[in-house]
């Protein structure tokens, strides 16, 4: 990383630094006069998965959420936004503004956000800080510095598969950082396996089949995706199907797509559209891989 990109990335940081815990410092003097708390759980809106978390996740601490493929991350991104957003809603002690750490080698096939997009979300896009280094090692550095900041509402970290660098000791030095400062933190994993870190929970998220929209004939309805709570350090594990509610701003459980369970594809990759589903099909030319992409493990 050179030392002007260095520079230019401590600058930020600083600055969303002095921003946030000043307004933060203001809210607590204002708490404490009122005798308020802060230290409530993050609920997520479904009442099965609040329940099995005993009453939603705890702040100030990490979280994980991967994706197993690649195809999978648009999926696991809303997931950790709608997170990030009942953090920012959720008015812990005047907390403000979330940042997002990318690791440069997710940019290839994970694309970027779109801004108007966040408004599903109800989060403005001048809330979001985007941290964009030049390698793993000043992401790393970068999201450790947004995890110590006491002002913010939530930090994502986004890596790519299961690079040797961000080991255990690297995720418990997050966890230890955003505990000290009551930053919800996140880790979104991109094409990642299972893999041991200091994470509270880990979350595996797939992209499920959509159901119809209501409000028009033969429309796409919000997108679905299939939770799966692989690890709970306080509890119990399981899993479920949800939707994000960008009315109420919150998760909620979401029927099956009976189309997706009257038509099952025989590999996870075998997804013809329904214009394909005539009669006398032509045959399928080669063989069927599934293309995992792990390629930032040995990074």
């Amino acid at each position: 990383m050179s030392l002007s990109r260095l520079q230019t990335a401590t600058d930020i940081l600083q600055a969303c630094t002095r921003a946030y815990e000043a307004k933060a410092c203001q809210a607590h003097r204002e708490m404490a006069l009122g005798g308020g708390e802060t230290s409530s759980p993050l609920t997520l809106g479904a009442s099965a998965v609040d329940h099995c978390l005993e009453g939603g996740l705890a702040c100030g601490g990490l979280h994980e959420v991967r994706s197993p493929l690649a195809r999978d991350i648009g999926a696991a991104t809303g997931f950790a936004l709608g997170l990030a957003a009942r953090a920012m809603a959720a008015d812990r002690g005047g907390r403000a503004g979330i940042v997002w750490v990318t690791d440069p080698a997710t940019r290839v096939d994970g694309g970027g956000l779109f801004p108007a997009g966040l408004a599903q979300y109800g989060l403005d896009p001048s809330c979001l800080t985007m941290v964009e280094p030049g390698d793993l090692q000043g992401a790393m550095w970068a999201a450790d510095e947004a995890a110590g900041c006491a002002g913010l509402a939530a930090l994502i970290f986004q890596i790519k598969g299961n690079p040797a660098r961000f080991d255990m000791t690297a995720t418990r030095r997050l966890m230890l950082r955003a505990r000290g400062s009551g930053v919800l933190a996140l880790t979104l994993r991109q094409s990642g396996e299972e893999e041991a870190s200091a994470a509270a929970t880990r979350w595996r998220v797939n992209t499920e089949m959509s159901g119809a929209d209501d409000n028009y004939q033969n429309g796409v309805g919000a997108m679905r995706l299939s939770l799966t709570l692989e690890r709970n350090r306080a509890g119990r594990t399981g899993q479920w199907l949800l939707a994000w509610n960008p009315k109420d701003r919150s998760f909620h459980h979401a029927a099956p797509n009976p189309q997706a369970r009257a038509n099952p594809s025989a590999h996870s990759l075998d997804r013809l559209p329904v214009s394909a589903n005539r009669r006398d099909p032509s045959g399928k030319m080669g063989q069927v891989l599934d293309l995992r992409r792990d390629f930032g493990r040995a990074s």
